[in-house]
């Protein structure tokens, strides 16, 4: 986490669970950045939500980890719940996938995983631009 922060100078963090401690030590180190945080099915202290829906630059962004929504399975149920909030973007991880894709005129990003604990997949992590209520996102791997 520290890498992507150091690569992109971000105004905000999203942290999509599962170690959400990390995110809280990097609150501690950063005291200045505003992070977000969402739990994981692998955090099981009380500390932290299953979802987050926030306006950032205008943009409505549903945050989750994605596993009470069953994202391994496809994206049914969380394409529900960001129709039913009006999500412009929705960002979850669970699948530990990095990829994007847009439907009924939303955005979905999984931007993968930080750590290489799996050897079939690549680190990544997510950016999203926003400017004026409009926004872009892609994910950059890591070296």
């Amino acid at each position: 986490m520290r890498y992507a922060v150091g690569q992109t100078s971000p105004d905000a963090i999203l942290h999509l669970g599962d170690h959400i401690s990390d995110a809280q030590n990097l609150s501690k180190q950063l005291p200045q950045a505003v992070i977000y945080m969402v739990r994981g099915n692998c955090d099981f202290q009380d500390f932290g939500k299953n979802e987050l829906f926030l306006t950032l630059g205008g943009v409505k962004i549903l945050m989750t980890h994605g596993h009470t929504y069953g994202v391994k399975s496809g994206l049914s149920a969380l394409i529900d719940r960001s129709w039913q909030l009006g999500a412009n973007l929705t960002v979850y991880g669970h699948t530990h996938r990095a990829g994007m894709r847009q439907e009924n005129g939303m955005w979905f990003m999984c931007p993968g995983q930080l750590e290489r604990h799996d050897n079939r997949l690549s680190a990544s992590y997510g950016i999203v631009n926003i400017n004026g209520g409009h926004f872009e996102c892609g994910i950059e791997m890591l070296p």
